[in-house]
């Protein structure tokens, strides 16, 4: 049995810490090579047997120390591994979060930028990248006002710095597209003394657009449907008056509140067809069009206002044509529209001028009129809803001004393409650009 397991339990005159024991350890050593100088110079013996006398003194004197600091040791090297496990787990979960927040800030929509304390820039994200039209390479390390020259961030980056409170505001950002951008600036780590900051903009470009047209098309809404509801009061007022028993005018009266009525209608059946259309509710039935019967029913339907027009109704499409892949119902509400147009616009022994010429697997269909044409101002808005390039005119010939927005989304419905051109004084071309039955 070796002189560890001799002794089991620690006297009490022995040092119970392992500071102490280790001092014990240490004198044991230092005693046992005394012991061994002492052996070789007053023994009279053998030198090598000193030698070998003094070492195996020395090493029981060794291990009996030892057996008293192997469980401070112990102690100490099982707790030191479970420091650097715990130093490790700790290590790997810091990493973890730190990807985590990482990737959630790479993948949010709002661009997001760390500014430092003087308003340089420590970090920044893709949407940030993609919305101020920066790199990290470039960005980093510059102050950000210096990186986008606009008067307004700079105000509330200072703000943020000298209040440290939170700067929110709209902000404008002219270029070659104008932006508008929603920006919080948040300052960090204030109540340390040491404040950063936090910048989050976010793109409301398309939403203010989409509110602009909205409120636009409520006010349009209101006033279609004012003019004609005030113009039937008025008439039933005159009529309620005493002109009900005026035989001369009274059917000229109801004559006229049938008009305005027909015109409420064909107001209110545009808003539900463009309402179904723009959300996607309106169901295609596809399937092969033939071109010429087509068009040769739609001039049987036109035949009465082609006359009192005094238009010219001119079908130049060859019988070898290929069929378009179009729901020949919507299909007919498109063209009835655009010839509807071509006829009411054009003027007295004009001509409307119905072509289709096949172009790899489109055909283009056109409608061509002789009028006075739109000015080159107005054909980048011609497809909104309610607009119209002559108003007093349109309202007069019965007009919505909703024909050619209905015509453009039926066009889109059907995944093909309408384009114009026109010029003053004579006249105007719509293309439409369909699919080719194959």
């Amino acid at each position: 049995m070796s002189a560890i397991g001799l002794m089991p339990n620690r006297p009490h005159f022995l040092p119970q810490s392992p500071k102490g024991a280790f001092f014990v350890f240490f004198l044991g050593i230092f005693l046992a090579i005394a012991a061994f100088v002492v052996l070789i110079s007053w023994l009279d013996v053998n030198e090598a047997i000193a030698v070998a006398l003094g070492a195996a003194f020395s090493l029981l004197l060794a291990l009996f120390f030892l057996g008293y600091i192997k469980q401070p040791l112990g102690r100490l090297a099982h707790a030191a591994t479970e420091w650097s496990d715990e130093l490790e787990e700790r290590i790997q979960d810091l990493k973890s979060e730190h990807s985590q927040a990482q990737a959630i800030l790479e993948s949010m929509i709002e661009g997001v930028c760390a500014l430092g304390r003087d308003g340089t820039v420590l970090w920044i994200n893709r949407s940030a990248e993609s919305l101020f039209g920066l790199t990290p390479q470039e960005a980093k390390g510059k102050r950000l006002t210096e990186l986008i020259r606009q008067p307004e961030l700079g105000a509330m980056i200072s703000e943020a710095l000298e209040g440290k409170q939170p700067s929110v505001r709209e902000v404008r950002f002219l270029g070659p597209l104008e932006q508008t951008v929603h920006v919080q600036v948040t300052p960090c780590g204030a109540e340390q003394g040491q404040t950063s900051l936090v910048v989050v903009a976010q793109d409301v470009t398309d939403m203010r657009k989409l509110e602009s047209m909205r409120r636009d098309f409520v006010a349009n809404v209101s006033h279609e449907l004012k003019t004609p509801l005030t113009s039937i009061k008025g008439l039933v007022e005159t009529l309620l008056s005493g002109a009900l028993e005026d035989p001369a005018n009274n059917r000229r009266f109801v004559v006229l509140i049938d008009e305005d009525t027909t015109r409420l209608t064909r107001l209110i059946d545009d808003l539900l067809d463009l309402s179904q259309i723009e959300s996607k509710a309106l169901p295609l039935r596809l399937q092969p069009v033939a071109l010429r019967p087509f068009f040769e029913q739609l001039e049987a339907r036109f035949k009465n206002q082609l006359e009192a027009q005094q238009v010219v109704w001119d079908l130049t499409i060859p019988t070898g044509v290929p069929s378009v892949e179009a729901d020949p119902d919507r299909l007919r509400q498109i063209f009835v529209n655009l010839i509807d147009n071509a006829i009411k616009f054009n003027k007295p022994n004009g001509r409307v001028t119905i072509s289709a010429d096949p172009d790899a697997s489109w055909v283009r269909i056109t409608v061509a009129d002789t009028g006075a044409g739109i000015p080159e101002g107005d054909l980048p808005r011609i497809f909104e809803r309610f607009y119209r390039v002559d108003k007093a005119r349109s309202r007069e010939l019965g007009g919505t001004g909703l024909g050619l927005a209905i015509v453009k989304h039926l066009v889109e419905l059907h995944r093909g393409r309408i384009d114009i051109a026109s010029r003053l004084g004579e006249g105007s071309a719509f293309t439409v650009s369909l699919r080719a039955h194959s």
